[in-house]
């Protein structure tokens, strides 16, 4: 025969193949553990020679046909040549066990605590919570918060892996009570407006600080601020206090109901649970001081904040209270923009319109620098690409939303169509652009999404999603 297979009239191994029957002639294939001497006890010996298999070759010799007998490897023998994976893994000291599943992603550390009373334990202390943040994989993520307007219980969050490239449903994150139509997302949180006079902020932070809280943790809520508000603007500086480990919200602008615009700034510090209210916007910001026309982000302890439609930029310093006019040179064929920020450095956003070919329109980026306040550009979204956000891109309709060095941009009206995202690299002036898959092939109804981005620093140990 040419080869053995593994059922139970094949004894041998899968692996011992016979290429020719030349080479099976005249052999005698033993295992080298059976013992061969004379004073092997008889009965082992009729033991092992009942169970042993005949081979023939298919050709001849000399008109006669040589038989040889090989004995049957020990089913003991082939275990202990080849343990399963589980065998491996129970035989891995704790340490190396910790080690080893503190390098997976949040999600799959969810799976494991599933696996056995052993890995549960295991992941299941803070000695392995801190290495999970030390060793594990700390991707930025992407999270949609689908409202279902007629069934309120079926709104829920999605997030988007980058691993497994499909979206994820977050079972713990759970959106409080507030007002209807003011949740919304920012750089570094996700608030929403509650109480009956639109004087409360509720909010969590979605983005690493020197002493992060756990993602699925309660909401802060703060005391109420002194102007009502519908729809500001709001950034928050991380790293603050005398220790490092507070934060600070700025508010600024909003349109509280059935009253004027207004254009306050209040500031609530973490560390003292208090609201202080800062200058008014500057007056360049007047008739228009809601998050449909500004947009704002915190850099370097600044407040920046620009009109969406004109180039009109102010600063807030934190420390001094005292606002300045930016005056960077506007990039040629910008449409509109939104200021961000990756790490220490502003970033200006924007619908772009080539010079050469103005019925061309793309998504740019430009770095500021801050020695010489020009702005640079970094790159731009591929035609192609720009194509899958839809018709009607030339208005302000773009949701652009910036975590670590990766930009998400996708149709505010349309958000069942595809998210493009652009990998940026400041240093080099390079970005490299992709697809995500769209949210409609989920299957589930929804009204409004919310977006906003989060490195999720969940704690492992905390419950595991059923």
């Amino acid at each position: 025969m040419d080869s053995f297979t593994d059922d139970l009239s094949s004894p041998l191994p899968k692996q011992m193949h016979a290429s020719a029957p030349e080479m099976m002639e005249g052999v005698i294939m033993r295992r080298s553990s059976l013992p061969t001497n004379e004073a092997f006890d008889a009965a082992k010996r009729s033991e092992v020679e009942g169970r042993s298999v005949m081979l023939r070759p298919i050709s001849e010799r000399s008109g006669r046909i040589t038989l040889k007998r090989i004995p049957v490897v020990p089913a003991m023998a082939k275990q202990e040549q080849n343990p399963s994976a589980e065998d491996l893994w129970g035989h891995l000291s704790d340490d190396i066990l910790e080690y080893t599943l503190a390098r997976l992603p949040l999600f799959s550390i969810k799976t494991c605590r599933k696996v056995c009373k052993r890995w549960d334990v295991v992941i299941n202390t803070p000695r392995f919570g801190i290495l999970h943040k030390q060793l594990g994989e700390q991707q930025p993520w992407l999270v949609y918060y689908v409202i279902n307007n007629l069934v309120s219980s079926k709104s829920h969050a999605i997030t988007y892996d980058e691993g497994l490239n499909t979206w994820i449903t977050l079972p713990l994150l759970r959106i409080p009570s507030h007002n209807h139509g003011s949740l919304a997302g920012a750089s570094g949180l996700v608030y929403a407006i509650a109480g009956l006079g639109e004087d409360r902020l509720k909010y969590k932070l979605t983005i690493s600080t020197s002493s992060p809280s756990a993602f699925v943790d309660e909401w802060y809520e703060t005391p109420q601020m002194e102007f009502p508000r519908g729809s500001p603007v709001v950034g928050v500086a991380l790293g603050t206090g005398k220790t490092g480990s507070g934060h600070k919200v700025v508010v600024a602008g909003g349109t509280p109901e059935f009253e004027d615009e207004h254009m306050a700034v209040e500031v609530f510090d973490s560390e003292t649970d208090a609201w202080e209210t800062y200058d008014d916007l500057p007056e360049d910001f007047n008739g228009s001081s809601s998050r449909s026309w500004m947009s704002g982000v915190v850099c370097r302890n600044k407040f920046y904040v620009s009109l969406i439609h004109s180039w009109t930029i102010h600063a807030l310093d934190l420390c001094t209270r005292e606002w300045a006019p930016m005056h960077w040179e506007c990039p040629q064929g910008l449409q509109y923009h939104h200021i961000m920020a990756i790490g220490k450095t502003v970033v200006v956003v924007g619908l772009y319109q080539d010079a050469e070919h103005p019925e061309e329109h793309t998504v740019a980026i430009w770095k500021v620098n801050s020695k010489t306040q020009r702005l640079i550009q970094v790159g731009s979204m591929p035609l192609e690409l720009f194509a899958l956000l839809g018709d009607g891109c030339t208005d302000p309709t773009l949701n652009f939303l910036m975590s670590d060095n990766l930009l998400y941009i996708s149709n505010t009206y349309s958000p069942d169509r595809a998210v493009v995202v652009g990998d940026i690299s400041l240093e080099d002036h390079k970005t490299f652009w992709r697809t995500l898959p769209s949210i409609s092939n989920l299957g589930c109804r929804f009204d409004k999404v919310v977006t906003f981005c989060s490195s999720i620093n969940t704690d492992p140990s905390s419950p595991a999603p059923h």
